[in-house]
Order: structure tokens, then C-alpha cells, then sequence
């Protein structure tokens, strides 16, 4: 039987990027979904895709960091499907900057979209969530594994959504939730794709991708379906974490050599 036949999933910032590729995997495996996204006309194009494809889709313009939004996004879910099977937390801001040089709102801003999103989420889903013994999946990055320079606020984010995850998980297993971690490398972008600066200005990315959307995408969906507790993107997160884990030394010392000697290698892994 297909895993995902029938079942409603939730997907945040899902208009474009992993989260629009996430929505079309699963729309592809017979999956109702709702997709939601800050800027109008692009989540609208995002559902006119969807639709294209056959899918069953609802679109929802709102802000995860505000809690009366992700009350509104599962609301949707319900009224028009009647239950919630899938909560996928994909939402999130990057940035670049020095922590010194951040200015506050930046700390706010990232941490409200890409910490307090999860949780406003979650908490709106969980009783849908338990009814139907579904799944919870949080998109990490491997700046959630260990802390890279030039990104403090986004890796602090992104490793608590594990100490997030890792108590529900531990709460939740008597009803027969499944939960689950996402550590993803720098994926392919959109050309309007842009990241924030110390200052708070918007500037395009300056990584080069690790993999696809699509490629991710698909992981993602196979770790939904397997209920596996975490999936660690790329080789190099792999390595990063098994040295982290290891010495943290040594990868803060290949970290900073990296960075001030062999640039390319630095960009290319970090």
C-alpha cells in the first residue's frame, strides 16, 4: 500500500526551494497537501503547479512566527480535509555576519522565523497530529550539527530544533508519533533566493549547492516514510558530525584553517 495514498500533509515555506519540491513529491505519491508561504503570488503560482499535477491543494499566505497564523495554517487543514497526517517545518531565513556585527533585529527576526515557527507550528498541530499517529519533521541544516563562523544565529536556531525534537520524540512515542530531523547541505536555489546580512539587508546566497531540491525532496519523503529520526544530508555533514562528536577541536581548528587559507574549500563545505 502507498504510504502516502490519502493522507494530508502541512508544509511550510512551501513556494519554493525544498519546501515546494517537498509538496511535489508528496503530491506525486497521492498526498493532499497545504502549502504555505509569506508572499502571495508566488505560493499562488507554487498551487496552480500542484494542481497541474492532479493534486488535491490548499494554499495558506501567512507567517509561522506568528502564532495566530499557525493556528490558521492547520485550520486549513482540517476544514478542508478533515485531519492532518504530516507536519513538514520547512520555514526558515538564512544569514551571514559576524555576531558582532548583527544587529538585533536580525537576532529576532531569524530566531522567531526559524525557532518560534517550529514550535507555533507543532503546538497548533499536535493534537491532529496524535489523533492521526502521524509525523513531525523539522528542516535542519549541518549548521545545526556544529556552529560555522559568519552564521551564529542560524546554527543556534538550527541546533535547538534537535533538543526540539529529541523531547517530543521522547513524549510522543506512546502515541505513536513519529519524529524527525532533517540536516540538510547547502541545496540548489532560486534565482530571487536572497539571505540577510548583518545590517538586515537582503543579499543573494554565496554557497555553492550540495545537492538539488529534488534530490532533497526525496530523501525527505523516504525518511517520512520509513519514520526515521534523522537524516543527515551529505558526506560532508556525515564526517563533520561523526568529527564533531569525536574532537570538537579538531573540527574548530579545520574550521578556522579553512577559512583563512583555502577559501574555496571553506565556501565549498560550510
Amino acid at each position: 500500500m502507498n504510504y502516502f495514498e490519502g493522507k494530508v500533509a502541512l508544509i511550510t515555506g512551501a513556494s519554493r526551494g525544498v519546501g515546494f519540491a517537498t509538496a511535489r513529491e508528496l503530491v506525486k505519491r497521492g498526498a493532499k497537501v497545504v502549502i504555505t508561504a509569506r508572499g502571495e503570488k508566488r505560493l499562488t503560482d507554487s498551487k496552480e503547479k500542484l494542481v497541474e499535477m492532479g493534486g488535491e491543494v490548499v494554499s495558506v499566505v501567512g507567517d509561522v512566527g506568528v502564532w495566530e497564523d499557525a493556528q490558521m495554517m492547520v485550520r486549513a487543514a482540517i476544514d478542508h480535509f478533515g485531519r492532518l497526517d504530516i507536519l513538514v517545518n520547512n520555514a526558515g531565513l538564512s544569514m551571514r555576519g559576524k555576531f558582532a556585527e548583527l544587529s538585533s533585529d536580525v537576532c529576532a527576526q531569524v530566531t522567531q522565523t526559524n525557532l518560534m515557527g517550529c514550535m507555533y507550528l507543532s503546538k497548533a498541530a499536535i493534537d491532529h497530529i496524535i489523533e492521526s499517529k502521524g509525523n513531525i519533521v523539522f528542516i535542519s541544516s549541518i549548521a545545526g550539527l556544529f556552529g560555522l563562523p559568519g552564521a551564529s544565529i542560524y546554527c543556534s536556531t538550527k541546533k535547538a530544533l534537535t533538543g526540539l525534537a529529541e523531547s517530543m520524540r521522547i513524549e510522543l512515542i506512546p502515541e505513536g508519533v513519529h519524529i524527525g530531523v532533517v540536516y540538510l547541505g547547502f541545496t540548489e536555489h532560486d534565482p530571487e533566493k536572497r539571505i540577510i546580512s548583518a545590517d538586515g539587508a537582503l543579499v543573494p546566497p554565496d554557497r555553492p549547492a550540495h545537492h538539488t531540491q529534488t534530490y532533497a525532496a526525496d530523501l525527505i519523503v523516504k525518511m517520512i516514510e520509513k519514520r526515521k529520526r534523522q537524516l543527515i544530508m551529505t558526506p560532508a555533514g556525515k564526517i563533520g558530525w561523526l568529527m564533531y562528536r569525536l574532537s570538537p577541536t579538531i573540527v574548530e581548528k579545520a574550521v578556522l584553517w579553512a577559512q583563512s587559507s583555502q577559501w574555496g574549500i571553506f565556501k565549498r563545505f560550510s
